[in-house]
């Protein structure tokens, strides 16, 4: 196999970026273009020297996946953003199930959603400025490069995040704005944080390279449309969308979201779940049974509690619920110290008598890598009668889950559901419910 040649194979899985994967000649071979269950004439692009991975093209296709149809979004291709977008919805569900059982081994019960065109869903929007002044677009990194696709009139973004973007290009366009040039370290603007309420509601952070000459203040004083603008530098090199030093140029500085009947209070760059409809569901799941009914006692644990949604929840139903969050902004939200899992966890099972040492119910929503094997071994110590995970990951859920449920582990698998927080990928949330051994 080289660069060049032509092979026919049948895709069997998809990448997280939307390429179908097939095998040949014991290769593992991405084609772009190609749906699980199609077979393909491939013109291979790229072939790997120190992996048995190759890349190609489809030329032409044999056979078509019954949930195939034409990508509705002018960007699909470019902006990487929707990789299974030439699916229907209902077979990009599917997918994802099977794709779990096969690679994971996780069966769940069901997939849960909030809509049914898997549209127009996304409440939180980070882009990219580039092109020339007076010809700005906002957009986001192609696959593999530093160049910049247009995201104008995004399919899966809000409607008030939509017309955010289109404004924010406008007025920088006027004023002759330019954007950030990595390769000569020239021009201002860089990044565009833009959140929403669903309810009209906007704010958008602009995070430029220069502190001093800008133009983010005058673009600022233009913006109709945001509820509240803020301003960050981020004047080295790499791709920190975040920046530093975020300041008030005008207008409110948060925005109350309503999850689960409660009020989470989110700034411009605070976290905010892309799909919140959806996601409210699968908090809901995660402090009740796989049934619907609700755990109670006297001491519940939310480690990696974010913006306190399951706190409040588990507090009608425990004596005692005690948050832990690392991340700073989210910790004095809840009135607690910024503090890792593993050392929240360390002072409890080094004191048999701690008074949280035996508690009811133990919930986490870790970050993508998952709960790590220091964490996994500590709930293993702590042998909770419950522990509910929700996961962003199957692989690190799926690493966590040997070690909490293996021969040394604590617990038992009962039950897992998918939650479709970002339809038009690859991507899936679950939680899964575990119960103590014995």
């Amino acid at each position: 196999m080289k660069p060049g040649d032509t092979i026919t194979v049948c895709a069997e899985s998809l990448s997280r970026h939307g390429d179908g994967i097939a095998q040949h000649e014991g290769r593992e071979v991405h084609v772009a273009g190609l749906l699980p269950g199609e077979t393909g004439d491939v013109k291979l692009d790229y072939v790997s020297r120190q992996r048995l991975r190759a890349h190609g093209s489809v030329i032409s296709r044999r056979n078509t996946h019954a949930g195939r149809r034409p990508a509705p979004c002018k960007h699909h291709g470019r902006c990487n953003g929707c990789a299974v977008m030439e699916m229907d919805v209902p077979s990009q569900r599917e997918l994802k199930v099977s794709e779990l059982e096969a690679h994971y081994g996780l069966s769940v019960d069901r997939v849960v959603a909030s809509d049914d065109d898997g549209l127009h869903y996304r409440w939180s929007a980070k882009r990219v400025f580039a092109g020339e002044a007076r010809s700005l677009v906002l957009g986001s990194f192609m696959r593999g490069t530093h160049n910049v696709a247009d995201m104008s009139g995004c399919l899966v973004d809000h409607p008030d995040i939509t017309a955010a973007c289109e404004e924010l290009v406008a007025v920088a366009n006027d004023l002759g704005a330019a954007a950030y040039d990595e390769l000569d370290e020239s021009g201002d603007l860089r990044y565009a944080w833009l959140k929403t309420d669903g309810r009209g509601n906007v704010l958008v952070a602009i995070i430029t390279a220069d502190p001093l000459a800008t133009l983010a203040h005058r673009i600022a004083e233009r913006l109709e449309l945001p509820a509240g603008v803020a301003w960050g530098v981020h004047s080295g090199r790499g791709n920190d969308m975040r920046g530093v030093t975020i300041r008030p140029l005008r207008g409110r500085q948060t925005l109350a979201i309503e999850l689960c009947n409660e009020l989470v209070h989110v700034g411009p760059q605070g976290f905010l779940q892309p799909n919140p409809k959806t996601a409210a569901l699968a908090y809901h799941d995660l402090v009740r049974v796989p049934a619907g009914g609700f755990p109670h006692g006297r001491v519940a644990l939310d480690l990696y509690a974010g913006a306190g949604i399951t706190t409040k929840l588990m507090r009608e139903r425990f004596e005692v619920v005690v948050p832990c969050e690392s991340y700073p902004e989210s910790a004095r939200a809840l009135g607690i110290k910024p503090e890792l899992v593993e050392d929240f966890l360390a002072p409890i099972l080094a004191d048999p008598h701690h008074p949280h040492r035996s508690p009811d119910l133990v919930v986490a929503n870790p970050p993508r890598g998952g709960l790590g094997a220091e964490v996994c071994g500590q709930l293993n110590q702590l042998k909770s009668p419950r522990l509910h995970i929700m996961s962003c990951s199957p692989a690190s859920l799926h690493e966590d889950l040997q070690i909490l449920t293996g021969s040394a582990g604590a617990y038992n698998l009962i039950q897992c559901r998918a939650f479709d927080t970002l339809p038009q990928t690859a991507h899936i949330e679950l939680v899964a419910w575990l119960v103590g051994k014995g």
